[in-house]
């Protein structure tokens, strides 16, 4: 799973290189999108379905899991159901799976950071609880159930949240 993300990413950041001229906008997406679907394809050795729109990569797996990236709304549907919406501060990244969501914010006060963990105890969040707190950063993790996760990482220095949630099988 790591290496497959890690291929993603990297993909991700080649795609929005590509596509981020503004002159032939639709013509570099269509391009930046056969460029990275062939580079996934090899790198995964399947064959990967994606569309590029807006800045946003969308691929869909033989398996049929869709997963997301580029986003800077709060994403809907997939694992991202299963999160509270984080209502302060600024989205600048999200990916979304079935079977995973991870969101970053900047702008993010402490208090803020504070009162989404309350949240996410609140919708159950609550089961094995772990959390740290240092003088840069303050971590929460916990299991909703069995098989679903949340870690939360606030970065104070930077004003950065961090929100993953994993469902394992």
């Amino acid at each position: 799973m790591f290496k497959r993300l890690t291929v993603i990413l990297l993909t991700v950041i080649m795609m929005l290189s590509l596509a981020s001229c503004g002159v032939k906008k639709s013509v570099d997406e269509k391009i930046a999108e056969k460029v990275t679907e062939g580079i996934v394809n090899k790198a995964t050795g399947g064959e990967a379905d994606l569309n590029i729109k807006d800045g946003q990569l969308t691929m869909k797996g033989e398996d049929g899991e869709t997963v997301t990236f580029g986003d800077t709304k709060w994403p809907e549907g997939q694992a991202a159901d299963l999160l509270p919406k984080f209502k302060k501060g600024k989205i600048i990244t999200v990916i979304n799976a079935d079977k995973a969501c991870m969101v970053t914010l900047e702008n993010v006060e402490p208090q803020d950071y504070k009162y989404y963990v309350e949240e996410l105890k609140s919708k159950g969040f609550s089961n094995d609880i772990q959390e740290f707190s240092s003088e840069l950063n303050d971590n929460y993790s916990a299991k909703s159930n069995d098989s679903t996760i949340v870690y939360v990482l606030y970065d104070s220095e930077n004003k950065y949240v961090t929100i993953n949630l994993e469902i394992s099988e």
